[in-house]
């Protein structure tokens, strides 16, 4: 929750003062007022004491939001490498669950609410970091601890987006998110690959997600050739380097580099298996 839902009465604007009667403090690039005769002493002594990385945090997570869901602004903050996860929960996510989250993932850039059981992670993955793995082992404590159920989506590891190529693969993201959780639900966690390869199979739409996927094939040297040889060798790095006549080195630094583009590790089946259709479908 933001300061703005807190204090409905309060004015956001660029105005760097509005006179008597109002308590100001900046938020972004902006400036919040609130009326003091709508607040209590004891409110007013907490806004004064406010931290100023919480009024950064709050202006954060108000900026992604009208990046991602209100499409308005520019990029908040340039990311050579980001990661979505999307979570569904029972009822709103408490400030001591958020500030766990914060607490756990140092790179967690901004928490952005879209609905009061709809909320989206944005993760700094320009130094890449395994998110996948820390949160299927902590997630059982999580949901013990503090009485809730979580369905978590992560969204590929995407590099070299531009604004509105971000502002498109959330959209394709998010609309997977809903459709799984319509139709399945099931899973608790699931990753982007078994995501895809589910959409897949059942027609469903993915957005811009293949043509990004696609691109990223195309722009690394003898990729396709990798995956065809791989599928086949069924991720033998072995085989696969006697089919392809080329050095076991070579091929681990070629899917290294992939893996650091693309978000997909081409040892992993499903990652594999989901560009293995992309090229088969031209």
């Amino acid at each position: 929750m933001n300061l703005r839902e807190l204090f409905p009465e309060a004015v956001v604007n660029q105005k760097e003062k509005m006179g008597q009667g109002w308590l100001t403090q900046p938020l972004g690039d902006q400036y919040i007022h609130f009326p003091l005769e709508a607040l209590s002493q004891r409110e007013q002594a907490l806004l004064d004491l406010q931290e100023p990385q919480s009024a950064l945090q709050a202006s954060g997570e108000d900026a992604w939001h009208q990046f991602l869901v209100q499409k308005k602004g520019g990029l908040p903050t340039k990311l050579e490498g980001v990661q979505l996860l999307y979570l569904e929960h029972g009822f709103p996510l408490s400030s001591d669950l958020l500030d766990l989250f914060y607490g756990l993932f140092p790179h967690l850039t901004a928490l952005v609410e879209l609905s009061s059981t709809r909320t989206v992670l944005v993760l700094d993955q320009t130094t890449p970091f395994e998110v996948e793995t820390l949160v299927q082992d902590i997630l059982p404590a999580v949901e013990n601890d503090f009485g809730t159920k979580l369905t978590i989506f992560f969204g590929n590891s995407w590099t070299r987006l531009q604004a509105e190529e971000l502002r498109q693969v959330f959209d394709s993201e998010y609309q997977l998110f809903s459709d799984f959780v319509r139709f399945k639900g099931s899973e608790q966690t699931i990753s982007f690959a078994k995501m895809a390869l589910w959409a897949r199979s059942g027609q469903l739409n993915l957005g811009v997600i293949p043509e990004k996927i696609r691109h990223y094939i195309d722009e690394s040297k003898d990729m396709a050739d990798i995956i065809e040889a791989m599928w086949i060798s069924q991720t033998n790095l072995v085989q696969t380097a006697q089919k392809l006549f080329m050095h076991r080195n070579s091929l681990q630094y070629k899917l290294d580099k992939f893996h650091n583009l693309s978000g997909l590790n081409l040892k992993n089946l499903d990652d594999l298996a989901f560009c293995h259709l992309l090229i088969l479908n031209g």
